[in-house]
């Protein structure tokens, strides 16, 4: 069984994207090509990532994403932005700030200058309602 699951709701125009367990760098990058796939299959630039079960952030795994599959990603999506809503614990919301290692990465990943759009949220509800607020 994959560490996570994938699941397209046509009725918010939204791809789910939730990890069961801590995930290897691996895994990590597996899911986002596996997500992506979907995102192409299903017309859906709208992504909600269930991260609080992903275990602490990793700086390689944060600067891939910024730096290559996000940007990859959103041009292989083009013309519509992709938007990403990222669903977070505490506990990785706090490490976003007070570890030095990885605020630098996060905030990198996180600016407004990106080819795509991204914000974290500790309520689920509150990032879909961000996606479901932007233009498709």
């Amino acid at each position: 069984m994959a560490p996570y699951n994938i699941h397209h709701r046509p009725d918010l125009r939204i791809l789910f994207l939730r990890w069961l367990r801590e995930n290897t760098l691996a895994e990590a990058q597996a899911s986002y090509l596996d997500l992506l796939g979907q995102a192409q299959q299903h017309g859906c630039a709208h992504w909600l990532l269930d991260a609080r079960r992903g275990g602490p952030l990793d700086v390689v795994e944060t600067n891939w994403l910024a730096d290559e599959f996000f940007p990859e990603a959103a041009a292989r999506l083009a013309p519509c932005t992709l938007r990403l809503a990222v669903f977070s614990s505490p506990a990785r919301i706090e490490q976003m700030h007070a570890d030095a290692a990885v605020a630098s990465p996060v905030a990198h990943a996180l600016a407004p200058e990106r080819p795509y759009q991204a914000r974290v949220f500790a309520d689920e509800g509150a990032a879909v309602s961000w996606l479901l607020d932007q233009p498709v």
